[in-house]
C-alpha cells in the first residue's frame, strides 16, 4: 500500500470531541496527525509530517455539515474573521503572495461516484468554510507542489459526531462504528483513484488467472 497519512482536528467550539480525529485513528494502516484548530498551524504540522514520513497520499478530515459528507474541491487564500481555539483572529491570508485559490488536484468526481454507488450521502463542495479546514486544504495543495513524494491529497468533511444521517440505507448516528466503516470505504476508493494503473494491472492479472484456470 502507498504510504498514507490521515489527519484530523482537535475539538473546537466548545465540543468535547472532533469526529475527524476519531475517524482518522480508526484506520490502522496509516500514520495519523492531529492538527490544532489554530490559525497558521496546518502548514507547519503538515510540513513536519511530510518531511518525517514522506507520505504519497494525505487524506485530511474535518467536521462539516449535518446530513452528508463533502469532498472539498476549492481552497481560497482567505480566512474568515473567526476566533480559533486560542481566541485569536487570523492575521491575514493563508500564504502571503500565494495563489488566490487552489483547485483540488484529486479526481473528486470519480471518488464521489465510487462512494455514492455504495449508498453513502456524499457531495462535491466548492466551499470549505474559510476556517482551519480550508486553510488545511490550501496548504495540502501548496505542499504537494513542493514535495515530490506527495502524489495525492484530498480533504473530506464529515457530518459532526453524534448527528444523524441516512447511511447505506439505514438512518444512523455518526458514531465511531459508522466513521470506521466510512474511512475503510473512502481509503479503498481513494487508493483506486490515486493508483488507477496499479488497480488496472491487478484486475488484468486476476482476469488472466481466471482464464488460465478455466482453460486448464
Amino acid at each position: 500500500m502507498s504510504q498514507l497519512l490521515i489527519t484530523g482536528f482537535t475539538p473546537f467550539d466548545g465540543r468535547s470531541v472532533n469526529g475527524s480525529w476519531i475517524a482518522a485513528q480508526t484506520y490502522a494502516g496509516a500514520n495519523h496527525l492531529e492538527i490544532p484548530v489554530v490559525w497558521g498551524e496546518p502548514q507547519g504540522k503538515l510540513r513536519g509530517a511530510i518531511e518525517a514520513l514522506s507520505p504519497e497520499i494525505i487524506l485530511s478530515l474535518g467536521e462539516g455539515r449535518e446530513g452528508w459528507f463533502d469532498i472539498e474541491t476549492r481552497a481560497r487564500n482567505e480566512r474568515k474573521h473567526r476566533a480559533d481555539n486560542h481566541y485569536q483572529y487570523p492575521p491575514g491570508p493563508i500564504l502571503n503572495n500565494g495563489p488566490n485559490a487552489y483547485r483540488a488536484s484529486v479526481d473528486s468526481t470519480s471518488l464521489q461516484k465510487m462512494m455514492a454507488d455504495q449508498n453513502i450521502p456524499i457531495r462535491i463542495s466548492t466551499d470549505a468554510g474559510q476556517f482551519i479546514c480550508e486553510e488545511t486544504l490550501y496548504c495540502l495543495e501548496h505542499l504537494k507542489r513542493e514535495y515530490a513524494c506527495l502524489k495525492t491529497v484530498v480533504f473530506v468533511h464529515l457530518p459532526p459526531y453524534g448527528t444523524r444521517l441516512p447511511y447505506r440505507g439505514t438512518e444512523r448516528e455518526v458514531d465511531t462504528e459508522l466513521l470506521q466503516d466510512f474511512i475503510q470505504r473512502l481509503v479503498s476508493a481513494l487508493l483506486t483513484v490515486a493508483n488507477p494503473a496499479h488497480v488496472s494491472a491487478a484486475k488484468n492479472a486476476n482476469i488472466a488467472s481466471h482464464q488460465s484456470e478455466n482453460s486448464g
